[in-house]
């Protein structure tokens, strides 16, 4: 029995919401640590670009972890 397009659609679609919600949960916990190395960043300190990004690595490697899990999970 052949899959109708509709079908091949919907099976895409279902696969598709759990990443795009554990996608967004990324977000929201980047936006936060970011959010918190800011609040506590004493006032007399400027740091540079590359701390500001550094904050965004243990996060990142999080996400980045689970984009390869579900790569591997769809082929």
């Amino acid at each position: 029995m052949t899959d109708t397009v509709r079908d091949r659609t919907a099976e895409a679609l279902r696969d598709a919401v759990p990443f795009v919600a554990l996608t967004a949960v990324w977000i929201v916990v980047m936006a936060a640590v970011y959010g918190l190395f800011l609040v506590t960043k004493p006032t007399n300190v400027d740091y540079e670009s590359w701390v500001h990004l550094s904050v965004f690595l243990v996060p990142g490697v999080g996400f980045l972890g689970h984009v390869l899990q579900q790569s591997r999970k769809a082929s």
